[in-house]
C-alpha cells in the first residue's frame, strides 16, 4: 500500500532509531526504499544490516548527487500505491503509516494526505499545529490557504512554529497522481525544491486532506556558518525565480494575499543574505558595513522587481535597507552587534 522514500546522507547517529520506528508499525503493508547519496560514514552500512535483518527493507545506493536525485530515484522504484518521505534523522510513531492511510480512504478523489508534527529541539519537544484544524481542500479557493503557507511559512501558525507545511514528510501522496503529473523533485534547484515540489502537487490534485495528527517527530537543525555560506552564494535564486514562474502559471499572482506574500518572501531571503554576508565577515563595524553594502549591490536587479507597494510596514523598512544605501549601512551596523 504505501513506499516510503529515505533519502540517506551521513546520518550514522539517527538512521537506526528512524529505521526501528517503521520497523514497529502496526501496518505492515509499506516497503522501505533507502537511497544512500554517496555517504562517507557509516550510515550506508547500517542501513544495509538493517535491511539485511527486514525484507520491507531495501537499500540503494548511489554517488552523491543530492537530495532531489534520491528522492526520484526512491519515485522510480516505489511500487505502492502511496509514496511517504522520511528523512534519516526523523522517526514517527507507531500508528502513523496506518493513520495516514485511513485518511486518504474518506474520500475517493484525494489525492494528497497531510499531517503535522511534533519538533525535536534544543530546548525540547515542540507539537506543531500547521492549521488550527483538520480541513479537506477541493476548490481552487480552498487551496489557498495552503499556498499561503507555502510562501509564508507563519500562516495561520502559533507562535513558536519551527516548520510548515512545505516540507515533503508528513504526507501520503498517491502515486498514480505523481506519475500521471510527472511531478519530481528538481535537482537543478538547490533550495526549496520540497516546497516547490509540494506547490506544482496542490495545484493539480484533486482533494488534499490536511490532518491535525502529530505522528512524524522532525528533528530541527539550528543555524550555522554553513547556513550562512550556503546563503551568501545565492543558492536561493533558482528557488524565487520559479516561485514567480509557477505564481503566474496558477494565477495565483492574481489573488492580492497570496501576491503580498510574495513580495513578502523575496525581501526576507534577500534581507538574509545580508545577514550572512554580516555573519561572515570578520572585522570592524566599518569592515561589515562595506561587505554588506557589496552584497546590497548585488541585490539590485533583484530587488528592483519586488513590488513595494503592497509591502507592510515592518517589511518595508527591510526592502529599504537593502535598496537605499544609507539604510543599507545602519542594517549593516546593526547586524554587526548581532555576531557578538
Amino acid at each position: 500500500m504505501i513506499s516510503v522514500i529515505i533519502p540517506l546522507y551521513n546520518q550514522e547517529r539517527y538512521i537506526q532509531d528512524c529505521l526501528a520506528s517503521l520497523a514497529a508499525q502496526t501496518m505492515d503493508d509499506f516497503e522501505v526504499i533507502i537511497v544512500d547519496d554517496g555517504s562517507t560514514d557509516s550510515s550506508a552500512e547500517l542501513a544495509a544490516d538493517f535491511a539485511a535483518q527486514d525484507s520491507r527493507f531495501t537499500l540503494m545506493r548511489q554517488a552523491n548527487a543530492g537530495v532531489s536525485t534520491a528522492r526520484n530515484r526512491g519515485l522510480d522504484q516505489a511500487t505502492g500505491q502511496w509514496v511517504c518521505f522520511v528523512d534519516p534523522d526523523d522517526s514517527v510513531d507507531k500508528d502513523y503509516l496506518a493513520t495516514l492511510l485511513a485518511a486518504s480512504a474518506e474520500q475517493q478523489d484525494i489525492d494528497i494526505v497531510m499531517s503535522t508534527c511534533v519538533a525535536l529541539t534544543d530546548d525540547g519537544e515542540v507539537r506543531q499545529h500547521f492549521f488550527p484544524e483538520s480541513f479537506v481542500a477541493h476548490t481552487a479557493q480552498d487551496k489557498e490557504r495552503l499556498f499561503h503557507q507555502l510562501i509564508d511559512g507563519a500562516f495561520e501558525q502559533s507562535d513558536g512554529f519551527v516548520t510548515a507545511i512545505g516540507v515533503p514528510w508528513g504526507k501520503l501522496y498517491r502515486r498514480d497522481f505523481l506519475a500521471e503529473h510527472d511531478l519530481r523533485f528538481d535537482p537543478a534547484l538547490p533550495r526549496m525544491q520540497d516546497n516547490l515540489f509540494n506547490m506544482e502537487a496542490f495545484q493539480h490534485a484533486r482533494a488534499i486532506t490536511y490532518l491535525d495528527y502529530a505522528g512524524y517527530r522532525y528533528r530541527v537543525g539550528g543555524l550555522s556558518e554553513r547556513t550562512y555560506r550556503n546563503t551568501i552564494k545565492g543558492l536561493y535564486h533558482p528557488a524565487i525565480d520559479r516561485r514567480a514562474e509557477l505564481m503566474h502559471a496558477y494565477g495565483l499572482d492574481q489573488v492580492p494575499q497570496l501576491y503580498q506574500a510574495w513580495q513578502v518572501e523575496q525581501v526576507n531571503l534577500y534581507y538574509q543574505e545580508l545577514k550572512a554576508a554580516a555573519m561572515l565577515t570578520d572585522g570592524s563595524a566599518a569592515q561589515v558595513a562595506r561587505v554588506v553594502r557589496a552584497r546590497a549591490d548585488t541585490l539590485r536587479q533583484r530587488t528592483a522587481q519586488v513590488d513595494a507597494a503592497v509591502l507592510p510596514r515592518p517589511i518595508r523598512l527591510k526592502y529599504r535597507m537593502l535598496i537605499a544605501p544609507a539604510m543599507t549601512t545602519l542594517a549593516a551596523l546593526a547586524l554587526a552587534r548581532q555576531r557578538h
